[in-house]
């Protein structure tokens, strides 16, 4: 009886009613223990609370909203779950005088919502759906001439602005849950709002949600109004429940919803993140069910009539375990639900570059998404909520989610943006966008498929894709397969229907990547009961009437698949690389196919969906491709060229012609005829930017030109000489590398160069001047012998020659600075290693005259007794330097 009654507590309720229910309870004609609850239990926790106030919480602003609608032609209203934002405040829309006559949109992210509120809605009026309120589906639809409130979803109202810029007739348009910020939700807004801004004025825009970011969006919507409501007074005791480990967060789910299955006597809603989740739990609480209670899985994959059956009233004396993905956080009364167990996560698809494919990644849910949860346990009633986490760990979550434009798939929002006329996202009054780096790179996705034109302009063959209601890929697809016949354009129309839904063959598909093994189960199971299936073939038949064909399902090709494939996915063409499953992509990705795989033994394939797991691509869904085929689909991209390649082997150049789709090389033969200097030039270039410039046979002149030139840039930067680390080399090799090796052809050629005068290349005559003088490579001491000067970037240059050469000299010899030019600019002093006789360092100085003057006489003194014959003066400042003995001096 509870389940009949509490529908109805709605806008049009009265005390009436409540008064007329708890008289039944109390004279035993409505016995509440068909819901298993005893009489006082049923009403004092579920009649009497509703007969404190039986009028929906946003009665009490109707007269304020309405007055403020008529004012302002953009409201913004918070209202909490339960308020009647959805089920009631549309109705007050339909009587207020400025909207007579004229169309409203209501909106809601979720197509369950969108139907059992146009239900609802129009039940309350007393009439069928599609009379005043009707709702419209990509694939279901109830309207008629009279309708005037029409349900949709935000990808509808996307196509029926495009089709009607102006939205005429149309005078107010809901946004519902808008804190849900779906990608086509915030794009339907955007033209929506557009639409306000530069061609109605006049036009309303209505935002509710329950958990909106008020301050957000009051800044990027200045001339917003302002509404709040309250919610039902049904008061949700929370608490919290977390597992021991967070890897075995099911197993703790399956052991709470199993005690509150026994021990609770309401119904449950579970709130999970994916269907593997709810598939899990639906396998073990049925294997323990507990008598009167009905186990129900709720997701979006399922069709409306599943769903709608996983929210309907029990029948007398049952009670349910609704298990739910998101799909039920917003929008959705789920009758004599009074307990919501949530696990905290959910699954949200997150558009992978690599893979070219939304991947299902699970995450915590925000604060805003658990409030909305736990909020679906006091719809109808006090309820409660158990938390599969910590309060700590709630109170460290983000207030919101990350919005779907920062990490969806953003191909079928820029052909819409084309298609309205804009070449950038940033032209649309967007309330977020995505980041530059990854709008560009989906512009030339679509530029690659000739969607768009290299100014973002959609092309004529983008003007039919954007009419075909499919991912713009598939669309492509659809529309180059006419070129190939009927027959092929009806198996597109079939790929891309299968590859919009999950895979056919489930979880047993582990070592099958086949896509031709899914086709063909279509073909042989089509006529089946199998929802999924059947939901496959209907879309197929709806796009193939969209290219004036009827669908047919015999006589498919499916050697064809790959050929196909490729229209869609040019760039995961791939080719076998040596390894058994290895395959390399045309953009250059290397992806696995399982070894157990059939395809793992074809020369080629496309790819369809492929997955990342830790650092590798692992294909999830392919098809063979015969050479031939890439050559007919890829004529105009397959390029030809001579190539000469390093061979480590003989240490010889080799010659190739080669022919290639962007990374893929599918020809490599020897070339007969001569390849150019420009040729070999380019090969030793990559050779080197492969192996480094180590690879090249640096002689220790070479080294020693390259320290001086390092020091002279760190200490001297002011003479600006090019710069000559590694990194620069590399990138300069086009300079001073390739002109010098165009006739060089084996690696023995190679070390007979000079690299010294190759590098010097890199400077003009005024620099290489300024090199030599200012960092010369030897110093010629006062006797005129030439000593090396070593140089280091951490220290003075080094030179090292026999004391008795420096005698006379009174100032350390510098170097740094040019003759002639700066000289009041002081060098740097060189850093004097002097040898004994016998070459043997015996000090180390930067300061001669401290030197001479200091400790030179302890030196001299050692000398005198080691080598007697030779010249040890007491004066060596004012002495002449000498490489002599005594003896010869005397001579």
């Amino acid at each position: 009886m509870l389940n009949f009654f509490l529908p109805h507590f709605g806008g049009t309720s009265s005390n009436q009613h409540i008064n007329v229910l708890i008289d039944l309870v109390r004279l035993g004609l409505c016995p509440a223990s068909n819901n298993c609850y005893d009489d006082d239990h049923f009403l004092n926790h579920f009649i009497l609370p509703m007969a404190v106030s039986t009028a929906l919480p946003i009665e009490e602003i109707k007269q304020q909203f309405c007055q403020t609608l008529e004012q302002q032609n953009t409201l913004i209203l918070s209202a909490p779950p339960g308020a009647g934002k959805s089920t009631c405040l549309p109705l007050w829309l339909l009587t207020l005088p400025s909207l007579a006559n004229k169309k409203i949109y209501l909106l809601q992210p979720r197509r369950l919502a969108v139907k059992n509120i146009a239900i609802f809605l129009a039940k309350q009026l007393d009439e069928k759906v599609g009379e005043t309120v009707g709702y419209r589906l990509r694939n279901d639809s109830k309207t008629s001439k009279n309708t005037r409130l029409e349900v949709i979803t935000e990808g509808i109202l996307t196509q029926i602005i495009q089709n009607d810029a102006e939205l005429s007739g149309t005078a107010l348009v809901i946004f519902d849950e808008f804190h849900e910020r779906s990608l086509q939700g915030d794009l339907a807004f955007a033209l929506t709002r557009e639409v306000q801004t530069e061609l109605r004025e006049d036009l309303k825009i209505l935002l509710m949600s329950a958990t909106l970011d008020i301050e957000y969006l009051s800044k990027a919507l200045p001339d917003a109004h302002l509404l709040s409501s309250e919610g039902r007074s049904f008061p949700v005791e929370v608490s919290y429940q977390a597992p021991k480990s967070h890897l075995r967060w099911r197993e703790h789910a399956l052991a709470v919803i199993k005690d509150k299955m026994f021990n609770h006597v309401g119904s449950i809603l579970v709130f999970l993140p994916g269907i593997a989740d709810i598939r899990f739990l639906v396998e073990r609480l049925s294997a323990e069910q507990a008598e009167g209670v009905k186990v129900c899985p709720l997701f979006g994959e399922q069709s409306l009539k599943e769903q709608q059956q996983a929210i309907a009233p029990c029948e007398n004396g049952q009670r349910k375990i609704v298990l739910a993905t998101n799909i039920a956080e917003t929008s959705l009364t789920i009758d004599g639900i009074d307990l919501v167990i949530d696990c905290g996560l959910e699954k949200v698809a997150i558009y992978d570059s690599s893979s070219l494919m939304n991947k299902l990644m699970q995450k915590q849910i925000a604060k805003a998404s658990a409030v909305q949860r736990a909020g679906r346990a006091g719809r109808l009633m006090p309820g409660q909520c158990i938390r599969l986490y910590g309060k700590d760990d709630f109170e460290r979550r983000p207030q919101h989610s990350v919005n779907d434009i920062q990490q969806a798939d953003l191909l079928p929002t820029l052909i819409e943006a084309a298609r309205w006329g804009v070449a950038a996202l940033k032209a649309l009054p967007l309330l977020e966008l995505p980041s530059s780096t990854k709008e560009q790179q989906a512009w030339q996705e679509l530029q690659s498929l000739a969607i768009v034109d290299g100014k973002n302009l959609l092309t004529k063959h983008g003007d039919k894709v954007s009419k075909l209601p499919c991912h713009p890929r598939f669309a492509h697809m659809i529309l180059m397969a006419k070129n190939h016949g009927q027959q092929a354009t009806h198996l597109a129309c079939l790929i891309a229907a299968l590859l919009e839904e999950r895979d056919v063959l489930g979880p047993q598909a582990q070592y099958d990547c086949d896509l031709s093994h899914r086709l063909q189960l279509l073909i042989k199971g089509g006529s089946n009961k199998n929802p999924l299936l059947t939901r496959i073939l209907q879309q197929a038949h709806r796009l193939a009437q969209q290219v004036q064909l009827r669908f047919s399902i015999h006589s498919l090709d499916l050697a064809k698949a790959g050929l196909l494939l490729a229209y869609a996915y040019p760039e995961r063409v791939a080719k076998a690389r040596g390894n058994h499953g290895d395959y390399i992509c045309v953009n250059g990705k290397g992806v696995s196919v399982h070894e157990q795989d059939a395809l793992a033994n074809e020369d080629f394939i496309v790819i369809a969906q492929a997955m990342q797991r830790d650092s590798q691509l692992n294909v999830r869904l392919a098809s063979h491709i015969s050479l031939v085929e890439i050559t007919e689909v890829f004529s105009k991209q397959i390029k030809q060229q001579n190539i000469a390649k390093f061979d480590g082997k003989s240490g010889r150049i080799i010659t190739r012609q080669q022919i290639l789709l962007g990374a893929i090389v599918l020809s490599d033969l020897p070339l007969k005829q001569a390849v150019t200097s420009e040729s070999i030039s380019d090969m030793w270039c990559d050779l080197i930017r492969k192996k480094g410039l180590g690879f090249l046979p640096w002689q220790g002149k070479d080294l020693a030109l390259r320290s001086r030139w390092q020091w002279l840039n760190k200490y001297f930067p002011e003479y600006n000489l090019a710069p000559i680390d590694d990194h620069n080399l590399l990138a300069e090799l086009a300079i001073w590398f390739a002109p010098f090796v165009g006739d060089i052809k084996t690696k023995a050629q190679l070390a007979k160069l000079d690299l010294s005068a190759m590098l010097l290349s890199l400077l003009n005559y005024q620099g290489q001047k300024i090199l030599t003088q200012a960092a010369p490579p030897v110093y010629i001491g006062p006797t005129g012998r030439h000593c090396p000067i070593s140089y280091d970037l951490e220290r003075s240059p080094k030179v090292s020659l026999p004391m008795q050469e420096l005698y006379g000299l009174t100032q350390t010899p510098n170097i740094g600075v040019l003759v002639g030019v700066n000289e009041q600019k002081q060098g740097i002093p060189l850093l004097l290693e002097l040898l004994s006789p016998a070459q043997r360092p015996i000090q180390v100085t930067q300061d001669l005259v401290k030197f001479w003057s200091g400790s030179y006489q302890a030196v001299q003194k050692d000398m005198k007794s080691r080598y007697p014959r030779h010249y040890w003066p007491d004066d060596p400042a004012n002495a002449k330097a000498t490489n002599k003995t005594k003896r010869h001096i005397k001579e």
